[in-house]
């Protein structure tokens, strides 16, 4: 046998194959001797089982060894950093010029390495390396002590092969002559000292076919490269000064005969050390940080539960991560690569995103909103091209009044669309347009298209009962066409379906000078029903042709509220008797009813808040936008990835509320509106001054509802309380329940419970308030006392009443005065004077009460008179016509 027995020493490392070419030997005791000569010994041409790319490399392990698993990297500045682990066939073949020690071995280079490799041969059916054991085969495939190959010896050789041959000075191939190799394989700790390990088992050779031919060598690779570079998104502008491997195996045995791995079990860690030349991650992705020596050769093995890599950075920052652990393996013959991602893109990246406008104010009805986005980010010093950064909008905030926000879920309601939400970001802006909501309403043309398209009353609608049990009022709204009807009652004279006799002989009430019990109609009220009607018209109405057929039908007045006129409207319905009266040329009117036909909105109220418009109240105009302060709206935009924020406000202004109308007038305690087209004008003046000193009476200002009684004329001694009263009080009677008077008695006297009926006190009475029948407030509503005026002050519950400037009715000569500049609302008190008109002047006698609306409905003044310097309550005269805003009950 031809041999040398020596030891083989070798640190090595998983590479990439090579293919090599050598020279075979042919044995002189052949018969073909004397055709060849063969002076060298045995050559060999060594291949390399990987000279193809390793994606076409045949799979030949475990699928479970090329799963692709993400661990995260902890450590200062690691947010977001993660480790991606790639396994691949073979070893990557990655160039690097450097043909050091550690350099991995492939085809391209193994010549230039001219590193030798020891081949081992056993004869024809022995299990031992017995033939050559431990030979050196130069990087040219011949030995470099020729051994021949004599058929005599043996007539077939199997041959084994480790690459590099190592010099003795540390042996690791421990078996003898005569037996199979075993690499006893121990890395060395420090990374640029291994070396990349290729091991060659063959199949047996006949020595007829090869005497002249060299021997094939196939080497594979027997350890498990690993490397690291840079991932995808990794923009992390650091100095890598170290890499270590941790908790890891250090050493096992490599059978070559039987291709198989004997791990050990001592731990190590594995380091390469970069700080003469760090790598730095702000570079190309893909990039190699370990290669050239720098590439781990590590024993194959089960990666146990507490190995880890860190890596140190020239900054002194560390990060970590698992790698072990949950089966995962380091496979002989692969290489795992471990790539360093940041999916978050947060550390020593600039990120920029802005967005910008042209404007950032629109008027109402500018609805367009355009505005650009720029995002990307930039890693700072790099050099590197700027990233797209996808954004999108992350929050909408609204601002009613440009200081108070309020973040809104999805779009407020000012944004009626957004082109888009989000973009994919670039150095080059985005362009997007949201749209605004133009929120100008013409307020009135869609009040009356509403009440127009609102389905027709079927049969006829009992205006008393649409609330469940009966109850009555001096005033019912309509708010759609259709046939109605209501019972001939004294105003709320029934009440959840009986007689309210509260509201027309009240009990809490003695019968002094300044309160009546029971009141009066026609003649005296003392039930709920009105008898003797013998006809139905319409008085009068602001909408001519709107309601018609009307009619009494049993107890009931019947009338018709015809579509095609349908808008906002005040008719006053009256039933009379047949009786003319020669005095005034009218029939007598025995009581008369308010239709309103207007939206159910204006009722829409809580207990013991106003309602939201003026009795009788009908707009003449009713447009602006529905809000009246610039509102404002706020968004933010935000990167995905890395979190960075922008925000824009734009503002769309507001047009102010145009809203003017006209109201019903009431003299104090009357149910009867007045206006001045109406046929309720002043009382004709006769001959007699103490006719026009005298006024009317209760009853008939009742009895002729169509001619205003002509109030009273202030006494001209001024320590009297000459009454500016609207009527006389009635002290007797003269027959046919017509009352006499005596000026003497009367003349400082008043009512003080015609709305509210048990008040015989005047203001400031606290008692439960009765509404009376001549309340002229719709069912469920009363006159306000004077104090609940502040509710409409503290916001009337959310539900905004509406207190228009239109001024007073006057009773001199039947115009209306201060519209636009006052408005003037009734409460149900009254007081005795003096009142205070001024600095320097006072007038004696009892007066009503009221509040005070001054510039604007929000304006509402109930304790100053006209002088501001006097804390009174307002006042006037009973005789002029002020407006009604009635209280829920």
């Amino acid at each position: 046998m031809k041999s040398r027995n020596f030891n083989f020493a070798l640190m090595a490392g998983l590479v990439g194959l090579a293919s090599f070419v050598v020279t075979a030997c042919t044995d002189s005791d052949t018969a073909q001797d004397t055709q060849k000569k063969v002076e060298d010994g045995i050559s060999f041409a060594v291949t390399d089982i990987q000279n193809i790319s390793e994606s076409s490399l045949p799979k030949t392990k475990a699928p479970s060894v090329y799963e692709t698993t993400s661990t995260p990297l902890e450590g200062e500045g690691a947010e977001g950093l993660s480790l991606l682990e790639t396994t691949v066939e073979g070893v990557n073949p990655v160039y690097h010029p450097a043909a050091t020690r550690g350099t991995i071995t492939t085809n391209d280079n193994f010549a230039g390495l001219k590193k030798p490799f020891a081949i081992f041969a056993t004869k024809e059916g022995s299990t031992a390396a017995n033939y050559l054991y431990n030979e050196k085969v130069n990087a040219d495939g011949t030995m470099v002590n020729p051994v021949k190959w004599k058929k005599s010896e043996s007539s077939k050789l199997k041959f084994f092969a480790v690459h590099p041959a190592t010099d003795g000075s540390n042996p690791l191939v421990t078996t003898s002559s005569g037996t199979n190799p075993v690499v006893n394989y121990t890395p060395d700790t420090d990374v640029k000292k291994q070396f990349d390990l290729l091991v060659a088992n063959t199949n047996s050779f006949n020595y007829d076919d090869y005497v002249s031919q060299k021997i094939p060598i196939a080497f594979s690779h027997a350890t498990t490269a690993v490397l690291f570079k840079v991932g995808n998104d990794l923009s992390y502008n650091q100095q890598v000064k170290k890499i270590e491997i941790r908790n890891v195996i250090g050493n096992g045995t490599y059978d070559i005969a039987t291709k198989a791995w004997t791990v050990g079990t001592t731990k190590k860690t594995f380091e390469l050390d970069l700080s003469a030349a760090p790598f730095s991650t702000a570079t190309n992705v893909g990039a190699i940080m370990n290669g050239g020596d720098g590439t781990f050769f590590m024993v194959p093995q089960d990666i146990p539960a507490d190995a880890d890599v860190k890596i140190t950075f020239v900054s002194g920052k560390s990060v970590v991560a698992k790698i072990g652990g949950n089966g995962k393996k380091w496979v002989a013959g692969t290489t795992r690569t471990y790539a360093i991602s940041n999916p978050k893109d947060l550390e020593d990246r600039n990120a920029v995103l802005t967005v910008s406008s042209d404007k950032s104010t629109y008027n109402y009805n500018e609805t367009n909103v355009p505005f650009k986005v720029t995002s990307y980010s930039e890693l700072t010093g790099s050099g590197r091209p700027a990233k797209a950064e996808p954004w999108a909008i992350t929050k909408y905030e609204f601002s009613a009044d440009g200081t108070t926000w309020t973040a809104t879920a999805g779009k407020p309601s000012m944004v009626a669309a957004m082109s888009s939400e989000s973009g994919n970001g670039g150095t080059s802006a985005e362009a997007r347009t949201m749209t605004f909501t133009n929120d100008y309403h013409d307020y009135k043309a869609e009040r009356e298209a509403a009440l127009k398209a609102a389905p027709e009353a079927t049969g006829t609608v009992d205006l008393s009962k649409v609330n469940g049990p009966q109850e009555t009022a001096n005033c019912y709204i309509v708010s759609a066409s259709g046939k109605y009807s209501f019972p001939m009652v004294y105003g709320n004279a029934i009440k959840n379906g009986v007689d309210n006799t509260e509201a027309f002989n009240p009990s809490g009430i003695n019968g002094s000078a300044v309160a009546i019990n029971p009141f009066w109609g026609a003649t005296k009220i003392t039930g709920s029903k009105i008898t003797g009607a013998t006809k139905a018209e319409v008085l009068w109405s602001s909408t001519p042709g709107i309601v018609s057929d009307v009619a009494i039908n049993g107890d009931n007045v019947e009338f018709k509220v015809n579509k095609a006129n349908m808008k906002e409207a005040s008719v006053i319905i009256g039933i009379k008797n047949s009786e003319p009266d020669g005095s005034y040329g009218v029939g007598n009117v025995l009581w008369s009813w308010h239709i309103w036909i207007t939206s159910k909105d204006v009722v829409d109220t809580d207990n013991g808040y106003f309602m939201r418009e003026p009795l009788g109240f009908r707009h003449t105009k009713w447009q602006g936008t529905s809000y009246q302060q610039d509102r404002k709206v706020r968004l933010t935009f935000t990167q995905t990835r890395t979190g960075k924020t922008a925000q824009v406000e734009f503002t769309q202004k507001a047009a102010s509320m145009e809203r003017e109308g006209e109201a019903m007038y009431y003299q104090q305690g009357r149910k009867d509106p007045l206006y001045p087209t109406s046929p309720m004008a002043l009382q004709t003046p006769g001959p007699n001054p103490d006719a026009l000193r005298r006024g009317f009476t209760l009853i008939n200002s009742v009895k002729y509802a169509s001619v205003m009684a002509r109030p009273r004329k202030l006494w001209s001694n001024p320590t009297t309380k000459g009454n500016w009263d609207w009527m006389t009080i009635s002290t007797g009677d003269i027959g046919n329940g017509e009352p006499y008077y005596s000026e003497s008695v009367v003349a400082n006297t008043t009512y003080f419970n015609l709305w509210d009926a048990n008040n015989g006190q005047g203001h400031g009475y606290t008692g439960t308030f009765v509404k009376t029948v001549y309340d002229p407030s719709p069912v469920g509503f009363r006159v306000p006392r004077l104090a609940e005026f502040e509710k409409i002050n503290n916001g009337n519950n959310g539900k905004a009443a509406f207190t228009p400037l239109t001024g007073v009715l006057s009773y001199l000569d039947f115009t209306i005065m201060n519209k636009g500049t006052n408005g003037y609302y009734w409460s149900s008190e009254k007081k005795e004077g003096p009142g205070n008109m001024g600095t320097d002047q006072e007038y004696y006698g009892y007066y009503g009460l009221l509040a005070l609306a001054r510039g604007s409905q929000k304006d509402l003044v109930l304790k100053k008179d006209f002088s501001t310097t006097k804390n009174f309550p307002m006042f006037q005269n009973m005789a002029w016509g002020a407006s009604v805003i009635s209280i829920k009950e």
